[in-house]
């Protein structure tokens, strides 16, 4: 197996943080005992440029001809190499020239939202991947429905726990953070009563405006928070993420930083977990629910123990390695 890394992706450092999560998947990729697989380090410049003039080309070749090419490609049994990437979205520049190779072709994708299902089937039926690990349950359903043969296979996102640190809850000094986007209606019953309690209350106050900068800044800030707001993009985004429900990594962070996540747990959270671990939302009275968990901040501590073991135990990236190696290998 080999793991394209791309320039960015080869150390986990300050940069944008859908970046440092891929960065972890990949770390926990290249240490794992799971399978024999090598780093192949992939020049950007060329990766772009070969997508950039085969996208151009393509335009001229026939179906039939692109079909066949990708078909050998995919079913070429003297080459044992298979390429692996994990992806956000549609970045399929990342995955070339490897894409164009005869050898076997494998991603991991996020953000696998609605609206891109048709172009996401026209990309993997045309290169004819071997394997697509999704990390909504909805999408890889969805997707797989839209394909005559099995490729699609709902992966969860996961943590790496190795990453995180916590504070005793004594010495957590920050009460509810909101981090990256809001629940803009939740927020703004709740931002008024924490004030005036005289709660510290962090959240985006600027459009753009990260509340921790740089990736050592967000691992602090998680370790120092009680309450962490964890709500999935289809409530607070539905113009992008439709009706897709899924747990994002923010959710496995927060636990992993022993903080109390409160907000709404997707079904398949609920699954993967066997319990509902998140403490929902209650919309009828959210100011008087934050102030009321955190006067009674000791008892929620068993929830959020258990929460933080079952994460590290169960909800690693070194384990969704695990289960995306098992269907490779099942598929061969």
């Amino acid at each position: 197996m080999k793991l394209i890394i791309n320039a960015r992706e080869n150390r986990l450092d300050d940069g944008p943080i859908a970046i440092v999560i891929i960065a972890e998947f990949k770390k926990a990729i290249l240490s794992s005992e799971c399978g024999e697989v090598d780093a192949v380090y992939a020049n950007e410049y060329l990766a772009q440029k070969s997508y950039s003039a085969w996208r151009r080309l393509e335009k001229y070749i026939p179906e039939r001809i692109k079909k066949y090419w990708f078909n050998k490609c995919a079913q070429q049994t003297k080459i044992k190499r298979h390429y692996f990437n994990v992806i956000l979205g549609q970045e399929w520049d990342k995955c070339f020239p490897y894409m164009l190779f005869p050898n076997k072709r494998s991603v991991y994708m996020f953000d696998t939202w609605a609206s891109s299902h048709k172009d996401i089937v026209k990309y993997v039926e045309t290169y004819q991947l071997s394997n697509v690990f999704v990390s909504a349950s909805q999408s890889a359903k969805r997707l797989q429905s839209m394909v005559n043969r099995p490729v699609f296979s709902w992966i969860s996102e996961g943590v790496d726990p190795d990453q995180y640190k916590y504070y005793s809850y004594t010495d957590k000094d920050i009460d509810v953070l909101e981090l990256g986007r809001k629940y803009d209606v939740y927020h703004d019953h709740i931002v008024a009563g924490l004030k005036g309690d005289g709660r510290m209350h962090l959240y985006e106050e600027t459009k753009g405006k990260l509340i921790f900068p740089r990736e050592e800044d967000l691992i602090d800030g998680l370790a120092r928070t009680k309450i962490s707001i964890c709500v999935p993009s289809n409530i607070t985004h539905p113009e992008r993420a439709g009706d897709i429900e899924t747990m994002t990594v923010r959710y496995l962070q927060s636990m992993a930083s022993k903080c109390l996540v409160v907000g709404h747990a997707p079904q398949e959270m609920v699954e993967l977990f066997g319990y509902n671990p998140v403490v929902e939302i209650d919309m009828e009275k959210p100011a008087q629910q934050i102030r009321e968990i955190l006067e009674n901040f000791a008892d929620y501590i068993p929830l959020i123990e258990k929460n933080y073991t079952e994460t590290v135990t169960n909800h690693t990236w070194a384990k969704r390695w695990e289960q995306i190696v098992g269907i490779m290998q099942s598929s061969e």
